[in-house]
């Protein structure tokens, strides 16, 4: 009878935290699947990756990167991100609240002192608060669409600009007062960039790195106007001669610094699927800022003609029946991210074909979703998915200085282990018990007062075996 009961929980481990690579029979359906979506959308070529709930990863390619020589698309390649960048610039501005250097409340007034100088006509208003530049409501006027933007870029595709810079030579008058409606103005977010280097004394680019990329373990993102790419580049496919048709623009692109610069800490991030299906599910699960502050970015407003609704830095969207928050990007490549709360998947897809756009991407990530769904479904995982609950809890949960371990062994063991870990997977605590009889045993964790807040899991061992994983956090 104990052989029948560990079936279903060995079948469906995948679908709930506790095993370390997605089954073959997954890969295999979701490698033919991208296949299939890049023939159907008629792209040059597809990079998409899942970042499932035990933190393991499945990455896919599709299609060329170059023409001359034929050269496939690989996992290892990067993509522009575009404006998904801006879950990133979001993620910072949180973290600098939570920390309490500013408020979403806070003006420009407040911070920007050289509005002045690089803003002489006074479009900018300086009572908009940081809050209404990250939900897209300070009706400032998107520098990006000036007639003048692009001419001028070219003109000296090697200049590197900078967000001040940029707002002083293309800004023009603005849409509407602050918070009367919504319009999407990457303006609002070199604002942003602005701040952060006035909080932090630092340039947005290396502060993303030492918060995020760095602890992370994120080395496949960069924006390469100011920092180094260190995996290779999927060619963008542009129509870069006016015929119509697009061609391997990869020497060229890559050597518009004056467009990767300008894009910034709204667009600027190049990044492999995995790197960003990895952050994707790292910072929109909660990982990253407070409860209180990832719920106010999940605070939705309309946006006017969209297919979606926007919070701070983030979008909302249902796939077949799931509820999703993430981000699209456009420029020139296309990238489409999205973290599933309900499943605590990320699926993202990206494509080097700039006839593309992220809204045209949106089916593949809803049948790279489904094909997840079908499979956990065909492995039982609704009818089996308390299993691992009933089996290792953590009480309180969020916790203080004391975290209890309840543990339902199914037979008698030699060892047991519970690791308290962080997101990075690196273990802070230990407990060891040996020769423990079947049934419940309680354990735990004291003196975690120094602990900072932040979210945290406790794994079990069970003679050298994953029993689960589950999930717990220390309040801010």
């Amino acid at each position: 009878m104990k052989k029948l009961l560990l079936i279903p929980f060995l079948l469906v481990a995948f679908c709930i935290p506790g095993r370390t690579q997605a089954p073959t029979v997954l890969t295999d359906l979701l490698d033919h699947t991208l296949d299939s979506m890049r023939t159907k959308l008629g792209a040059k070529g597809l990079g998409a990756a899942i970042y499932f709930p035990d933190n393991s990863i499945w990455a896919g390619a599709s299609g060329i990167s170059s023409a001359n020589p034929n050269v496939d698309i690989t996992t290892d390649d990067a993509f522009l991100i575009g404006s998904v960048t801006k879950t990133i610039t979001s993620a910072c501005i949180l973290q600098l609240a939570d920390e309490g250097l500013i408020t979403l409340e806070d003006s420009l007034g407040m911070w920007l002192d050289t509005l002045p100088v690089i803003d002489p006509n006074g479009y900018i208003n300086r009572k908009v608060t940081i809050r209404q530049l990250l939900r897209h409501q300070s009706g400032i006027y998107d520098v990006l669409s000036h007639p003048n933007n692009q001419p001028t870029l070219l003109s000296d595709i090697s200049q590197i600009w900078t967000p001040e810079a940029l707002i002083k030579e293309f800004i023009s008058p603005a849409l509407f007062a602050p918070g009367a409606t919504w319009s999407y103005s990457n303006t609002n977010y070199f604002l942003l960039a602005m701040i952060i280097k006035k909080v932090t004394g630092q340039p947005f680019y290396e502060v993303y790195r030492e918060r995020f990329f760095e602890p992370l373990d994120l080395q496949e993102i960069a924006i390469p106007a100011f920092e180094p790419l260190l995996p290779p580049v999927a060619h963008v496919w542009l129509d870069i001669t006016g015929d119509g048709i697009t061609d391997d623009a990869n020497d060229f692109y890559m050597s518009y610094m004056a467009l990767n610069s300008t894009a910034g800490a709204a667009g600027g991030y190049f990044s492999t699927p995995r790197d960003l299906a990895k952050w994707t599910s790292t910072y929109l699960r909660g990982d990253l800022v407070s409860p209180a502050l990832m719920a106010e970015a999940k605070t939705m407003v309309v946006a006017p003609g969209q297919p979606i609704t926007y919070g701070l830095g983030l979008m909302r969207k249902m796939f077949i029946g799931q509820e999703a928050f993430g981000h699209g990007g456009d420029l020139a490549y296309a990238a489409s991210a999205w973290y599933f709360p309900a499943k605590d998947i990320s699926i993202v897809v990206m494509t080097n074909d700039s006839k593309k756009n992220s809204w045209t991407l949106i089916p593949t990530v809803a049948a790279l979703l489904k094909n997840y769904l079908d499979y956990c479904m065909s492995v039982g995982v609704v009818e089996n998915a308390e299993v691992e609950n009933r089996v290792l809890e953590a009480f309180p949960n969020p916790f203080g200085d004391a975290l209890t371990v309840s543990i339902e062994l199914p037979a008698a063991t030699d060892e047991v282990q519970l690791l308290l870990t962080d997101p990075l997977g690196r273990t802070l605590e230990t407990i060891r018990r040996d020769n423990l009889p079947a049934g419940n045993s309680l354990f735990e964790f004291g003196q975690l007062t120094q602990l900072p807040p932040g979210i945290y899991f406790i794994r079990a061992l069970v003679d050298g075996r994953h029993l689960g994983t589950v999930k717990v956090s220390k309040p801010f």
